[in-house]
């Protein structure tokens, strides 16, 4: 902004000595006066100052003492004024000139220069990182065994489930298959965002994560049925989405959607909601019958399932997904709230995220392993517990040893 700044002063800031200037040269000229640029500069600069001297002019004669007396008439000065106001108007235009040419300009010197940035801060990175797992490899590490066995177990339980003859658990395993899935990639999600030093980053993903498990506990608690429903909740989501689409649709400038699609998904809507009642078209409807309430919520779900006590924690993480003034101002990258822009990241507070990602991922991998009890899935997930239990030591544990050495 100051380049801006600096270049429409240098801009404009000549003009009015300018204008004046033109209009002194063309009425000296009257007397026979004919001035150098420099010699006017030296005019203008002695009028505008307001101070009594003298200019001499070297090519006169040196005996010649001769006083020239310059009037301007009002409608000189008019002129002066209707000049100044017409270069006024133009300033608009010339501020967009000169930033889209400053904006170009300085790009180009920005790309020039990116490649030793850019090694730069990289160097910068490395030595961050370094110091990061020093401190915090312990629980990161232990934390991506856990996602390995959690996620190679749910391999070898889809293989199974889907391979078996046929049950009355089809849906079932079609939900909670996928719910584990999802929770694997989050929780790599959240490794990412831990190793990289992203507290709040991670401790978001990690609301998705709770999510993901309190649904995978309801359903699996209540069965095949409510998986059912699950499944064809994504008809009311699908005409949320379509009417979203549809209101911005042309301010964007999206191709609008054919007819017949919003037909087709109007006309399942209708279906679904005539199937399961009114209710079921509510964010949570799915789950209306099991918790005998017409318009549940997540927390009611979350209540059920007897993990409510995770509500403090899913409120913290909500600050850094929504943009309400807690996410602002409270980071879980400051050791202690403190006037200071977190802009980047930073060595403090990864053992909340990481030792929730934990416990989510075993609760989103116990409903699936109980689908099929064998001996070595029920040992598999008395491990993860285990495990679990040990990734949260050692986050705490990597916590304390940070306070300590900070304070």
């Amino acid at each position: 902004m100051k380049t801006l700044h600096d270049t429409l002063e240098k801009a404009l800031g000549k003009l009015p000595e300018q204008i004046f200037g033109q209009l002194l040269t063309r009425k000296l000229k009257v007397y026979g006066v004919k001035l150098s640029p420099r010699e006017r500069q030296q005019l203008e600069n002695i009028i505008l100052s307001g101070e009594s001297k003298t200019l001499r002019l070297k090519r006169w004669c040196w005996w010649k003492r001769e006083s020239i007396v310059l009037d301007f008439s009002e409608e000189e000065i008019q002129e002066i004024e209707q000049r100044l106001n017409e270069v006024a108007e133009r300033v608009p235009q010339l501020i967009e000139d000169l930033s889209n040419q400053l904006s170009t300009d300085i790009l180009g010197t920005l790309k020039q220069r990116w490649h030793g940035e850019l090694r730069r801060q990289r160097r910068e990175f490395a030595r961050f990182n370094k110091h990061l797992s020093a401190h915090w490899g312990v629980p990161i590490e232990l934390l991506r065994m856990l996602l390995t066995i959690s996620r190679e177990q749910g391999i070898n339980l889809n293989q199974q489930l889907r391979q078996a003859p046929p049950t009355d658990s089809t849906h079932l395993v079609e939900v909670l298959t996928r719910l584990h899935a999802r929770a694997c990639q989050v929780v790599d999600e959240i490794l990412v965002l831990l190793s990289a030093g992203f507290a709040d980053g991670a401790m978001a993903r990690w609301r998705t994560l709770h999510e993901i498990a309190v649904i995978a506990l309801f359903i699996g608690e209540h069965g095949d049925e409510l998986a059912e429903r699950y499944i064809w909740h994504q008809h009311v989501e699908s005409r949320r989405a379509m009417r979203d689409y549809v209101a911005c649709q042309e301010r964007l400038g999206y191709e609008p959607l054919e007819s017949g699609e919003v037909a087709d998904v109007e006309r399942s809507y209708v279906a679904i909601v005539d199937r399961f009642g009114p209710s079921f078209g509510n964010q949570y409807g799915w789950a209306t019958d099991q918790l005998n309430n017409n318009n549940p919520t997540f927390a009611n779900i979350e209540r059920a399932v007897g993990i409510s006590h995770f509500r403090a924690h899913y409120r913290m993480a909500s600050h850094n997904v929504h943009g309400n003034p807690k996410g602002v101002f409270f980071k879980l990258g400051l050791l202690e709230e403190a006037d200071i822009l977190l802009a980047g990241p930073s060595n403090a507070g990864l053992a909340d995220p990481g030792h929730g990602a934990a416990i989510s991922l075993v609760q989103t991998s116990a409903p699936l392993a109980l689908l099929h009890p064998t001996f070595d899935n029920i040992v598999t997930l008395k491990i993860m517990l285990d495990l679990e239990a040990e990734i949260g030591q050692a986050f705490g544990d990597a916590h304390q040893k940070l306070v300590d050495d900070v304070g």
